[in-house]
């Protein structure tokens, strides 16, 4: 009896989790970093919260402007939430490059059929592009930080 207790209890809170007001307001297709930040709070926070050092900024200011990135990510995905805001505040040191935002639905798909061209199964996805060939992805997380793992990408590249 116990254990039915817990899981009944256990299945209320997921199902309280599973309704908060962004989940509701679930955006699919292409959005802008502005309105991201403006209408999710789970993304403006840790964008305002993320900061780099002087050596960071540096290196990211001196990347090409022959780059693009996409970002394939959903707004309900705790992993976006953590590492799009970061990629962000990445791009606003350097307004020379070039990026999409493409919000994907809880089966990683989007009206525009964009991810699964690019076979996207994880979120998120941010593939690299130096003039328009494909460099790399991180998907999910970076291997060592988003600045490092981009360098990595966007240096190897020359």
């Amino acid at each position: 009896m116990k254990i039915i207790i817990m899981l009944a209890a256990s299945f209320v809170f997921l199902l309280g989790c599973a309704h908060t007001s962004e989940k509701r307001a679930l955006f699919v297709g292409e959005i802008n970093g502005e309105a991201l930040l403006t209408h999710y709070q789970s993304f403006q926070t840790p964008y305002e919260q993320s900061s780099f050092s002087a050596q960071e900024i540096a290196v990211i200011e001196q990347w090409p402007d022959n780059v693009h990135v996409d970002v394939f990510f959903g707004t309900w995905c705790h992993d976006s939430q953590r590492e799009v805001p970061k990629l962000l505040k990445i791009l606003s040191y350097n307004q020379k490059l070039a990026y999409k935002l493409i919000a994907l639905d809880y089966q990683k798909t989007e009206p525009s059929g964009l991810a699964a061209q690019k076979a996207i199964e994880f979120t998120p996805t941010i593939i690299l592009y130096k003039n328009n060939k494909e460099l790399g992805r991180i998907i999910e997380r970076p291997r060592n930080s988003l600045i490092t793992d981009m360098n990595a990408l966007i240096t190897l590249s020359k």
